[in-house]
């Protein structure tokens, strides 16, 4: 058994806690359980009026990691004026993601990064390149090496696989001084500490990789500006690039480059010379296949100087709605003018290209930015693209694109006569397809919510009901209404004092009987297996939403989880989707033609995608508390 070897070479030697300097915490001590038991070390930290907001533990003798690791961290914590000391936690830390920490970089010290809340924790590791003549567990053996084998009760994800031989997304992001380029890699990929090394000239390293602590599936490399008149540098990323192209493995290779440029918004040129050296590399075939695509910034300057030039005294009776519509057209008309129309012409069709703004009112934006890069990516990688959507912290519908791409390629794939699951039960069948599921998704959920038997047991009785009935039910439903109809249904429920979600104890806390039968070529089997798929991918949409309409920031909490169940299993969606999949299964052929279950699961997922424009115009409707809250048990 694996769980009877230990990592000999692999220790931990000390944790560390860190607090964001906006914080008004300090922390007075920090409690370490290593598989229940206490462990004590040397603490040294950043005092803080007589606290500290940064705090260390050193232990000595460095602790062995052991493969059935429960590694938790307590905090004992006031607030900087307060009196009365409390405690936060525990924060779990997972033997696998200290496990993949071991596994990258060089040298003997490894470090894994992760966020709890607003709460930076590093653990510090320790390998060592001894081996003893007797067995001991290595990192090759414990299902990470290019086909990891399926344990007798478990099937491997195909996430897990993939994961493997590309754990980050690997991206270039290059431009001069003040282009945006920090905040772009903010907003869409999720941190605040990824910040590029520098944006002057003469400063970044290109062959450094920047890591997050805050997105474990990404990694970044950051190009120093172009000086007016040298080479120099366009040499030097086009070497890196090819340089990458040709490394052997996935993980290694470059899988895209974001070129970002400032629009000339008060004339001047749009392409500075090392610009269009760089691009014309690419657009003459030396750069290989890697996706090269433009970031037009800082959209809302364009739009704000277009809202200073338009003389509303030219349009009487117009409303604020149609005001804001003549300002975009201008915007857009000068965009075409002095950016878009000038770089379509110089690259000929060969790099696409993406307008963009962080500020709060673009989010469609940036959603686009990530579907380009995803679908250009999925062209050249199909693996690197699935990482991409795993780190991209904008756009759901990638998700659901990715999830969908890692289902047909083994667990979604002819569900009613599946090579895969014969002598499994649908327990097992369903735990891996929620393992990749989830795994594309990759919420915040340091605590494993969303893994949690708990929520298993809510999707698997949600599958089992027939949902609620619309008051037409012969009207043809536009794609996602119901859905945000039934989220704004629960949070006006809400309105006023923070209550509880109410979920009963039998639907939180014991798993519905259908996941114990033996899978089997059944009508019954495929029902379920098909209902669970659509059903899981859409309480994921919802809770994505309530995340980005709460506080994206914040890691994933039991609340949030039970709104996103409750308001799918209270819209019309479920039930209108559980009569289409009768209806997909009445006189289905088990054996004979094309997979149509695959294809009908497909389309009954995107027929619900909810669109960005209209959950955004929520957003600031609904009280912030409603939404987040404090956290609560399962079963309240």
């Amino acid at each position: 058994m694996v769980n009877d070897f230990i990592f000999s070479h692999l220790q931990i030697t000390d944790i560390t806690v860190e607090l964001p300097v906006s914080s008004k915490k300090s922390i007075q001590s920090m409690d370490i359980e290593i598989d229940a038991e206490h462990v004590s070390g040397q603490v040294r930290g950043q005092a803080l009026t007589g606290a500290f907001r940064t705090l260390t533990v050193t232990l000595d003798p460095p602790r062995v990691v052991a493969v059935s690791l429960q590694l938790t961290v307590h905090l004992r914590y006031r607030n900087i004026l307060g009196k009365k000391w409390r405690s936060d936690g525990p924060f779990v830390i997972k033997f696998q993601e200290l496990l993949y920490a071991s596994s990258q970089g060089i040298g003997d010290r490894k470090e894994w990064h992760g966020k709890f809340r607003k709460l930076k924790v590093m653990v510090g590791l320790m390998t060592h390149t001894t081996h003893s003549t007797n067995q001991t567990l290595t990192i090759s053996s414990l299902s990470l090496r290019n086909d990891p084998p399926d344990h007798e009760d478990r099937l491997t994800p195909t996430t897990e696989r993939i994961l493997l031989g590309c754990p980050h997304f690997r991206i270039l992001v290059m431009g001069k001084t003040g282009v945006g380029k920090s905040s772009l890699i903010n907003r869409t990929f999720g941190v605040d500490d990824a910040i590029v090394e520098h944006d002057g000239i003469g400063f970044a390293d290109i062959n450094k990789e920047i890591y997050s602590r805050e997105n474990p599936h990404f990694v970044l490399h950051d190009s120093k500006g172009f000086e007016q008149g040298d080479d120099t540098n366009v040499k030097i990323v086009s070497n890196f690039i090819n340089e990458r192209k040709k490394m052997h493995q996935i993980k290694d290779k470059l899988h895209a480059v974001w070129v970002c440029i400032n629009i000339p918004i008060a004339g001047g040129r749009l392409l500075e010379t090392g610009i269009e050296k760089f691009l014309k590399c690419k657009i003459e075939d030396k750069l290989g296949n890697v996706p090269v695509i433009a970031v037009f910034t800082k959209y809302d300057l364009l739009v704000a100087r277009e809202n200073r030039l338009l003389k509303r005294a030219d349009y009487p009776g117009k409303s604020k709605a149609d005001i804001a519509n003549l300002i975009e057209q201008s915007a857009q008309t000068k965009l075409h003018d002095i950016c878009v129309g000038p770089f379509e012409e110089f690259v000929n069709g060969k790099v696409p290209h993406i307008t963009v703004s962080t500020e709060s009112g673009y989010e469609d934006r940036l959603s686009e930015l990530i579907q380009v890069t995803y679908d250009h990516v999925n062209h050249y990688l199909a693996d690197a693209s699935v990482v991409s959507a795993m780190a991209q912290r904008t756009n759901h519908r990638v998700k659901i694109q990715a999830s969908i791409e890692v289902g047909r390629r083994k667990y979604w794939e002819r569900l009613a006569t599946s090579v895969n699951f014969p002598g499994k039960t649908l327990r097992q069948c369903i735990d891996v397809i929620h393992a990749d599921i989830i795994a594309v998704w990759c919420f915040d959920d340091p605590q494993g919510y969303l893994s949690s038997d708990q929520f298993k047991a809510m999707v698997s009785n949600v599958v089992i009901t027939r949902g609620h009935l619309s008051s037409n039910p012969g009207k043809n439903l536009v794609a996602g209404v119901s859905l945000v109809a039934g989220i704004a249904g629960i949070l006006s429920v809400l309105a006023g004092p923070v209550a509880p979600i109410v979920i009963p104890v039998a639907a939180a806390l014991v798993t519905a009987r259908w996941v114990y039968v033996l899978y089997q070529e059944t009508t019954f089997v495929l029902r379920h297996l098909m209902t669970y798929i659509i059903d899981l991918t859409l309480i994921l949409q919802n809770i994505f939403w309530l995340q980005e309409l709460g506080d994206p920031d914040r890691p994933l909490s039991r609340r949030i989880i039970k709104m996103g169940v409750h308001a799918y299993e209270g819209s019309t969606t479920k039930r209108t989707l559980s009569f289409q999949i009768d209806k997909h299964l009445d006189g289905l052929s088990f054996h004979v033609g094309p997979d149509t279950t695959l294809n009908t699961i497909e389309a009954l997922i995107k027929t619900n995608i909810i669109e960005s424009t209209e959950m955004l115009e929520h957003r600031g409707i609904f009280s912030f508390p409603q939404i987040v809250g404090d956290d609560e048990p399962w079963e309240a």
